[in-house]
């Protein structure tokens, strides 16, 4: 197995793309933490995830024969991140993988956007990253090993409208991931994204059901950038892309990234 006595961390990996992501690793023998914030957030307009759903998903993990527990944590608090890397510490003694997926979003014009909806996506995403990587770094540190992987997006690499502070926060990430991956390699430690297209999880289908939108309509927009439309990318694609990161198979890769896009970034200007 390639992940075999590997302990991971996955952050929103209660559903969509942290789940497969969590799934992948423990298929590949890799014991997990998964880490979600379990509650709905004032300016996102969809349902996120809760306790019961995420109880279900450690189940899942455990079914496949792997150590599994749940943390509820908000990312964007440093003491709620601190707990949940303890909590994980004291559970397996190590901590080799921390996959930043914690995510959210909204579709609002920078010109109508209040404080509030700015800071529940950029916080979310980058300074999530940001004290995931702050506690969890030091353990990998004094352990002389790890892996590091967030996901950013293809918003990461060009901007939408309607998406100004899921954009920032995902080019943020992009930069962030850089220095991490220079103020680490010399403790055998990597860092790198995963950049993925539209995927169509329970965020995407609250925010076309927020905009009146059937699946099917919502689809057609949201994927209309892919040069390859079937078959739709899934979460289990994004999990595999971030299994083969984490495995000796990219013990070269640090400081860069996988775009798993059908094709959307290639007509980047």
């Amino acid at each position: 197995m390639k992940l075999e006595g590997k302990v991971a961390i996955v952050t929103g990996g209660a559903r969509g793309n942290g789940l497969a992501t969590a799934t992948c690793m423990a298929r590949e023998g890799a014991d997990i933490v998964i880490a979600d914030i379990c509650q709905n957030m004032s300016t996102i307009p969809y349902e996120m995830s809760t306790p019961e759903k995420m109880a279900h998903s450690v189940e899942e993990i455990k079914s496949l024969g792997r150590q599994a527990i749940g943390v509820k944590c908000d990312v964007r608090k440093a003491t709620e991140v601190e707990s949940m890397v303890n909590t994980a510490m004291e559970t397996f003694g190590k901590i080799d993988i921390l996959v930043n997926n914690a995510g959210n979003s909204s579709m609002v014009a920078i010109a109508e956007m209040n404080e509030d909806t700015w800071d529940e996506v950029v916080d979310t995403h980058l300074k999530g990253m940001f004290l995931c990587c702050r506690y969890v770094l030091p353990h990998m540190i004094a352990q002389h090993s790890g892996c590091v992987i967030s996901i950013s997006s293809v918003g990461g690499q060009r901007g939408f409208g309607m998406g100004g502070h899921y954009c920032a926060a995902k080019h943020g990430m992009i930069g962030l991931n850089k220095s991490i991956a220079m103020e680490v390699a010399d403790h055998n430690i990597r860092a790198n994204v995963v950049c993925p297209g539209t995927v169509w999880t329970d965020m995407m289908k609250g925010i076309a059901e927020y905009f009146g939108m059937e699946e099917e309509e919502g689809k057609e927009q949201f994927f209309a950038g892919h040069l390859i439309k079937e078959p739709e990318i899934t979460p289990e694609d994004i999990g595999q892309a971030v299994l083969w990161l984490a495995s000796d198979e990219a013990r070269c890769i640090t400081g860069n990234m996988i775009t798993v896009d059908a094709g959307w970034t290639a007509q980047a200007a």
